[in-house]
């Protein structure tokens, strides 16, 4: 019986998600907090444009997710000569990056109190993406049919994976634009 660690691709995600993971996947999360402090004469919008890290293409959000998956697989060659998969094990870890209000007016306090649950929802739900994604790994290589040669299925197990994570890749880009970064979820602000 052979150990193999392979795999792992990461993926950075504009916004997040929980469920419960396969019998063969663990996961770990972790949750970020960046200080958001308005002052009176500016919005809400005002203040997390200013305070927020998370930039990409120029563009600013206030959540965000980051999930990457990695992969361990045992195999052994049988009696018949065939190379078969005896175990998977599959982590998945998060980390969820969010705005902690600081300092406000009354006014924005109230909005950041609806606003924040909306946000956290959106960012779940690459949480649970992300999920998926590590689930399909599990499956996707636990389900190989046994192979003529071990490096054969250290290839296929492999590509399963990976192919996995792309899927999981385009399902992230397809909710972010189903939902448009979150505003179809309340996660909007408007000067």
């Amino acid at each position: 019986m052979r150990p193999v660690r392979r795999g792992g691709l990461a993926l950075a995600l504009l916004a997040g998600g929980h469920a419960a993971c396969g019998a063969h996947v663990t996961e770990t999360v972790e949750d970020k907090t960046y200080e958001v402090r308005q002052r009176p004469g500016s919005s809400l919008l005002q203040a997390l444009n200013a305070a927020t890290p998370i930039r990409e293409s120029g563009r600013a959000f206030f959540g965000y997710t980051y999930w990457h998956v990695d992969w361990r697989y045992r195999y052994e060659r049988r009696p018949d000569g065939l190379c078969a998969i005896t175990s998977v094990a599959v982590k998945l870890a998060v980390t969820t990056t969010l705005p902690v209000l600081k300092e406000s007016t009354p006014e924005v306090a109230a909005e950041f109190r609806r606003f924040l649950p909306a946000l956290a929802a959106h960012e779940d739900g690459h949480h649970r993406v992300g999920q998926a994604a590590a689930q399909e790994v599990d499956a996707a290589i636990a389900q190989l049919p046994a192979m003529s040669g071990c490096p054969l299925l250290e290839a296929e197990a492999n590509r399963v994976a990976n192919e996995a994570i792309e899927r999981g890749r385009r399902a992230n880009k397809a909710y972010d634009a189903a939902t448009r970064h979150g505003c179809t979820q309340g996660a909007c602000l408007r000067d």
